[in-house]
């Protein structure tokens, strides 16, 4: 999510009369870029995935009436251990590939973890799911007893109570929220400055809201749609779910895609062709059901998130623009340009050459015209500077002033400032330029890339590795068969507004293409389908499986890596059947079966307890989830790298070997009656924001 330049960042008044600058001067750092990297031509297919992990405190067993829940916030030291055990590991003779990546993320509870170097072509998809269970190993190797990290992409009952450990008081100065602690962002500057720009800028608070589980015991008052409650009082009897901060956006968690193009125009191409994945791995990924302690009626986190970010000023968020003022000149539209979604959303255009002629862009961009002049003037295509000018009509949220007045032509701090924070479910990358420029035979070069990023944690790591690596699969079939996906680019908004519908997956219907031939959008065919269809095919359009399989057959590709995506292919259609649940309808079905839930829409403390422990244990494949996986379950990726490189897992690697606490429960597993009992197995065991690295997690 960004530079973590090591500096002092400018507050929102000493920023403003440099807005104007940044926006301006990170346009030439773009031009810089294509002119040193824009002819590079034939780089390898490279990849890589991000995830996002949280670290919780869970105290007392099934049989404690007072047992919990809590975020740990020690990140910083938890980073700094395995930064250290990981150098370690390669003065040990560890290979890159057996290396991991740690950097900070928004949350001080949250970690990142990318692969150590990317992975090499379609074959690196039969090392995925090791590659993740080893990062999940080490993770688990740097907390303390008590400490767990399973992959959930939120806390269910942040904000609730005393829900953080070390204990903290709400209403700091950088956040000033009712629910959350200033000390739950993590220390670097950047991050609570990006937190109190944003509502600066805004004018007040982030107001997120979600729609609230109403259950027979449940109870709420009307209000207006747009009431901001004063106290915890007031906002816990509003009819919907409310939150004030940036933490309940960016301290949720996903699981991200970087792949490299062979060249600029393919990465155009690529990043048009799966936007309209984005919404519909969304949904069959959905995996957020919970928000402040309260059962959501929706089931993923991008609304949530979007609202966390939204730093549009009140005449931003109106329909029409304001004639009663001119607004500031010193932000971007002067601050009244009416900006139609918040910084973080769906992508607003496609962006490919052929978009200029096939005309498939039918919603409005906005963005500068001197900035779209500036562009064109340097050679930029139409459709690219539109792209590029659009990124620019919001204003830089966070400036470090010895980062201010730099060479154009060499750094990328102000394309990057803006870049990185226009989070959109796919993100076009252009290479850093000292590494772009560097020969494609050499490991450290960077080529034109695409990030796809719309798709919801998992909370296995087979499940995870099932999703990035259809994501991959899916980009070569598309490059192989020439295939067209897109739709104009209104009915991929309304997509994206089913996507995070309860049970979308299976309940809900994405326009999508059916003749997949280059066509322009006057001779594209499309339809509204479930995911079922999409997957599998209709009458009228073939499918992505199929389509998939035939580029394997096709490919020459070899046997284990086709078994490999088989497998993960036949998973993703069982899900797609609605044969196995979302994660999100898994906790959400956990927590209202729960013996503690009392029919009123909350999430009890035992419930996030025991949710908690039952995720960790089906992570750590401790006993096999066959509500989840159903037959997948215990049919894991083989960990016989544990056995080969257990050197580099635990005390090999300078880190203290994990402990158990005596008594966690197993998966709790259901009983006929509709309510769940524990049973004993073994002790579960206690074990963003984003840096270039190799370019291919962030």
């Amino acid at each position: 999510m960004g530079f973590l330049h090591e500096s002092e960042p400018l507050s929102w008044s000493q920023a403003m009369p440099l807005l104007k600058y940044v926006r301006d001067h990170g346009l030439e750092q773009f031009l810089a870029i294509v002119e040193r990297c824009g002819a590079t031509q034939g780089d390898p297919f490279k990849w890589g995935d991000e995830v996002e992990h949280q670290i919780f405190r869970v105290t007392g067993n099934m049989a404690d009436n007072t047992r919990s829940a809590k975020i740990v916030l020690r990140s910083p030291e938890i980073l700094a251990a395995l930064k250290q055990a990981e150098e370690a590991g390669l003065k040990a003779g560890a290979k890159l590939e057996e290396t991991c990546t740690w950097v900070p993320e928004y949350g001080r509870w949250m970690v990142e973890s990318t692969p150590g170097v990317p992975y090499k072509g379609l074959a690196g998809i039969t090392v995925l799911e090791q590659q993740l269970q080893l990062r999940r190993e080490r993770l688990q190797a740097a907390l303390r007893p008590g400490e767990v990290a399973p992959t959930m992409t939120h806390f269910p009952l942040l904000g609730v109570g005393d829900f953080c450990e070390p204990a903290c008081k709400q209403k700091g100065p950088v956040l000033k929220s009712l629910f959350v602690p200033d000390e739950v962002v993590f220390p670097h500057p950047r991050f609570p400055t990006l937190a109190n720009n944003i509502r600066e800028r805004r004018g007040g608070n982030v107001e997120i809201r979600r729609p609230k589980l109403k259950d027979i015991c449940s109870c709420h008052i009307e209000h207006a749609p747009d009431f901001v409650p004063q106290s915890i009082e007031e906002a816990d009897v509003m009819d919907h779910v409310y939150a004030d901060a940036m933490p309940f956006g960016m301290g949720l968690s996903c699981v991200q895609v970087t792949m490299q193009a062979a060249n600029i125009s393919e990465s155009r191409h690529l990043y048009d062709q799966l936007a309209s994945l984005t919404p519909v791995l969304l949904a069959l990924s959905a995996a957020t059901p919970f928000m402040r302690g309260w059962i959501c009626d929706d089931d993923v986190r991008w609304g949530q998130i979007s609202q966390s970010v939204d730093d549009r000023t009140p005449a931003e968020r109106s329909a029409e623009v304001s004639g009663e003022s001119l607004g500031n000149q010193q932000l971007a539209g002067s601050g009244v340009r009416p900006l139609p979604k918040s910084r973080y959303g769906s992508i607003d255009c496609y962006i490919s050459e052929r978009e200029d002629k096939d005309g498939f862009n039918d919603i409005p961009l906005v963005f500068d015209q001197a900035h779209f002049e500036r562009l064109v003037a340097a050679g930029v295509d139409g459709v690219l500077a539109q792209h590029v000018a659009h990124l620019f009509a919001r204003d830089p949220l966070v400036i470090f002033a010895d980062r201010v007045e730099l060479d154009d032509h060499l750094e990328i701090d102000h394309f990057e400032n803006l870049q990185s924070t226009n989070w959109q479910t796919l993100r076009w990358k252009p290479p850093p330029p000292h590494k772009g420029e560097l020969s494609n035979t050499d490991d450290a070069h960077i080529g034109w890339r695409v990030e796809f990023r719309s798709m919801e944690v998992q909370l296995t790591d087979f499940e995870n590795a099932a999703f990035i690596s259809f994501v991959i699969l899916l980009s070569r079939a598309i490059l192989d068969k020439n295939l067209d996906l897109r739709i104009p680019m209104s009915k991929l908004e309304t997509n994206m507004g089913v996507a995070g519908r309860r049970s979308a997956y299976i309940c809900e219907k994405f326009w999508f293409r059916t003749n997949v031939g280059f066509a322009a959008a006057s001779e594209a065919k499309f339809e509204q389908m479930t995911i079922k269809d999409i997957m599998q095919g209709t009458g009228s359009f073939a499918g992505l499986v199929p389509l998939c399989q035939e580029y394997l057959s096709s490919s020459g590709c070899d046997c284990t890596t086709r078994q490999t995506l088989e497998r993960y292919m036949s998973f993703i259609v069982q899900r797609a059947e609605g044969k196995l649940p979302t994660d999100a309808k898994w906790m959400r079905d956990f927590v209202i079966e729960h013996p503690s839930y009392q029919h009123d829409g909350r999430v009890t403390q035992a419930a996030a307890h025991d949710l908690i422990l039952a995720a960790e244990a089906m992570g750590k494949r401790l006993q096999p989830c066959h509500e989840v996986l159903g037959s997948f379950a215990g049919m894991e990726a083989s960990m016989k790298h544990k056995e080969a490189n257990s050197d580099l897992l635990s005390d090999g690697f300078g880190l203290p070997s994990s402990s158990s606490d005596k008594g966690y429960p197993s998966l709790l597993s259901r009983t006929g009656s509709g309510k769940q009992s524990g049973h004993k197995v073994s002790p579960v065991l206690a074990p963003g924001m984003g840096t270039d690295g190799m370019g291919f997690g962030i």
